[in-house]
């Protein structure tokens, strides 16, 4: 459930700072977008499996930022996500 927060999240931000965006800009972060594409599939094929923290560390994006990332691959049937219990950390 956290998990589909954070996505709404994503996704809610960047509809809104793409309102405001020129044609120029939605095109650059269009090929941004695609090139990050490419490597975070070459990152995932190399491990054969990644989830969004490792990810986002190797390519110094924030957590919510791989998690958009790599939902928007799921949607487009580029990968394939599965889902977990978090494991409780030792305090």
């Amino acid at each position: 459930m956290e998990m589909s927060k954070e996505v709404l999240s994503a996704v809610s931000h960047s509809f809104e700072l793409a309102t405001y965006s020129t044609p120029e800009l939605r095109g650059l972060f269009n090929d941004w977008m695609g090139s990050i594409e490419k490597e975070i599939l070459e990152f995932i094929k190399g491990k054969g499996k990644a989830d969004p923290d490792e990810v986002a560390g190797h390519f110094r994006l924030t957590r919510e930022s791989a998690i958009f990332i790599l939902g928007k691959m799921a949607r487009e049937g580029k990968i394939t996500m599965q889902a977990s219990k978090k494991q409780a950390e030792n305090t």
